[in-house]
């Protein structure tokens, strides 16, 4: 796949995400800059932050509300998957479905030059801007 094909599927994994954040899916994040960058993208919806906050407690609170689903939105470092290992096996224990292909299509999409997602909407713009440049 050439890199406009990879950066197409990209922009189509950030609509999906719109699609099923519009549809009341969770987004669990790292931080506020984490939503900034998601908010600039148009992705709009209810963002959790689990940094700072044990994981078990953000199970408890999902499940007291009745969340069935979730997508994992964590950075792409050693934290990040730490993260995300962890709070896939507490919420997965606990029935609640982790959507955690749109981070994996975030990865494979962006050819690992993310590090985190407070980065992807400065990613979409550069790449935007060169591909209409050089008309690619």
């Amino acid at each position: 796949m050439k890199r406009k094909e990879y950066f197409l599927k990209l922009i189509e994994t950030i609509d999906v995400l719109k699609h099923e954040s519009k549809n009341g899916t969770p987004i669990l994040v790292e931080g506020k800059k984490d939503i900034a960058s998601l908010k600039k993208l148009g992705v709009d919806g209810n963002f959790i932050t689990v940094s700072h906050i044990p994981f078990f407690e953000i199970a408890d609170e999902l499940v007291k509300q009745g969340i069935k689903d979730v997508i994992l939105l964590t950075d792409f470092d050693r934290t990040g998957k730490r993260y995300a290992r962890e709070i896939i096996n507490e919420l997965e224990s606990r029935g609640i479905n982790v959507n955690k292909n749109i981070r994996r299509d975030i990865i494979r999409y962006s050819h690992g030059d993310l590090k985190d997602i407070e980065s992807l909407y400065h990613y979409i713009v550069k790449n935007k801007k060169f591909k209409h440049r050089y008309g690619i």
